[in-house]
C-alpha cells in the first residue's frame, strides 16, 4: 500500500487539491504556486534521478544473481537459510553456506536440495558447505580457501569418482604455494554476511567475554572476510556485497550495547567502502531488519531484559522466510538501503543523509525534514 502511495504521490496532491478547491475556494494565485512548486520539485528529482542517480547498483548486471557464485555466511539456518532457499529461485551457478555448526550445515544442504527438486527437478544448483567461524581468524582462511575451490565438507562423502575428491586437495596445496590457475577458482560473486554475536543484557552485567567476543565476531570477522573478497571482486571488476544489520542501528534500544555498537559500525564502514569501491563496480546494500522468527531470536529471548521485551513488542516479528523474499526483490531493485515494513521505512527518514530519495514521495519528505 505504502509502495502504490510513494509511486503516485504527485497527482495524490494535485487530486487532493482538487477536492480542496470543491470544497473551499482556495485563491486562483495558491492553485498555482502550489502546482509550480510541486512541479518544480518533481522536475529537480527526475533530474537526480536520472542524472546523477548513481546510488542504485548500475553494473553489468551484478545484482542478477543468475549464474553467479552466491556465499552466505551464517546459512545453516534462520534468515541465512531463508535466502539460500529464495536464492535458489533466481538460478545461481553456486550456492555456498557458511556456519560453525558441521551438522547444521549437512541438514540445512539436505533440505535446499530437496527444495531445489521440489522447485525444478533439473535445477543444476552446487550446494558447497564450508565450516567456519567468524571469531577465528584462521577458521577464516581455511574457509575462505575452500569456498574458492569448492571444497565442500561433504565433498569426498558425496562424490563417487575418488578423483574429484583427489583433485579438490591437489588444488588446496597449489592454493598454499599460490601456484593455482585463476581459472580454478570459483570466486564470489555476492557475499551475504548474516553471521552476528548477540548480547542481550544490561551493560552492568555483560562481561569483558562478551565484549571481545562480539568485537571479533561482527567486526574483525566480518572486515576479514570482507576485505579477501573484495581482492577477488576488484579483479574481476564486478561484486555484491550484502551486510544484514538490524533497526536497531537506525535507532538503537536498551539492552543491545554491545551488539548494536558492532552493527552501527559495520553499517558506517560498509558505507565508506561502497563509495571507495564504485570504481571497480562493487556494491554494498545493507538490510536493517526488525527481529525476525529465527532460533537465535529465541535463544536472545532468554536472557533479555524486560524492559527489552515491552519495547520490542510494540512491533510484531516477522517471519523469516517472507524477509529473505522482500530482501532479494528489493536487491534486485537495486536497493543499498533495504528497509522492510512502515516501521523500517520511518526509520530510514531519521537518516535521509545515508540513503538517497527512492521516490518522488521520499524527496518530499526529506525535504519536509530538512525546513523542519
Amino acid at each position: 500500500m505504502l509502495d502504490i502511495i510513494r509511486k503516485y504521490i504527485y497527482f495524490e496532491i494535485l487530486l487532493l487539491l482538487f477536492f480542496l478547491n470543491y470544497k473551499i475556494h482556495i485563491s486562483i494565485y495558491v492553485n498555482i504556486a502550489v502546482v509550480t512548486y510541486l512541479t518544480a520539485l518533481a522536475v529537480i528529482y527526475l533530474i537526480f534521478k536520472f542524472r546523477y542517480g548513481n546510488y542504485r547498483i548500475r553494473g553489468p548486471m551484478n545484482y542478477n544473481l543468475k549464474g553467479k557464485h552466491v556465499c552466505i555466511i551464517g546459512g545453516s539456518e534462520g534468515l541465512g537459510f531463508s535466502l539460500a532457499k529464495r536464492i535458489i529461485k533466481e538460478k545461481p551457478k553456486t550456492i555456498t553456506l557458511m556456519s560453525r555448526n558441521v551438522e547444521k550445515l549437512k541438514d540445512a544442504k539436505k533440505l535446499i536440495l530437496s527444495e531445489m527438486k521440489k522447485e525444478k527437478p533439473n535445477l543444476n544448483i552446487k550446494i558447497n558447505i564450508i565450516r567456519c567461524d567468524l571469531s577465528v581468524k584462521a577458521s577464516i582462511k581455511e574457509a575462505f580457501d575452500n569456498v574458492l575451490i569448492n571444497n565442500s565438507l561433504d565433498k569426498e562423502e558425496d562424490e563417487e569418482n575418488y578423483n574429484i575428491a583427489y583433485r579438490t586437495r591437489s588444488r588446496m596445496q597449489k592454493m598454499e604455494r599460490n601456484d593455482i590457475d585463476i581459472c580454478d577458482i570459483n570466486d564470489i560473486d555476492v557475499l551475504i554476511c548474516n553471521a552476528a554475536y548477540v548480547s542481550t543484557e544490561e551493560n552492568n552485567k555483560l562481561q569483558m567475554y562478551d565484549l571481545i567476543y562480539t568485537i571479533n565476531t561482527n567486526i574483525y570477522g566480518n572486515i576479514d572476510i570482507i576485505s579477501k573478497a573484495i581482492i577477488h571482486m576488484k579483479r574481476k571488476k564486478t561484486g555484491l556485497i550484502l551486510f544484514i544489520n538490524t533497526e536497531g542501528a537506525l535507532y538503537p534500544i536498551y539492552g543491545y550495547s554491545f551488539y548494536l555498537m558492532s552493527k552501527s559500525s559495520m553499517w558506517i564502514y560498509t558505507h565508506i567502502l561502497d563509495q571507495e569501491l564504485k570504481y571497480y563496480n562493487i556494491h554494498i546494500a545493507n538490510a536493517f531488519l526488525p527481529s525476525i522468527e529465527t532460533p537465535g531470536f529465541i535463544q536472545e529471548n532468554l536472557k533479555k531484559p524486560e524492559v527489552t521485551r515491552k519495547i520490542e513488542k510494540l512491533t510484531n516479528t516477522i517471519n523469516s522466510d517472507y524477509a529473505a523474499d522482500k530482501i532479494i526483490n528489493k536487491l534486485k531493485q537495486g536497493r543499498k538501503f533495504i528497509t522492510l515494513r512502515f516501521n523500517g521505512y520511518m526509520l530510514s527518514i531519521l537518516h535521509s543523509g545515508y540513503r538517497n530519495p527512492e521516490s518522488y514521495f521520499d524527496y518530499l519528505i526529506y525535504l519536509g525534514r530538512t525546513c523542519t
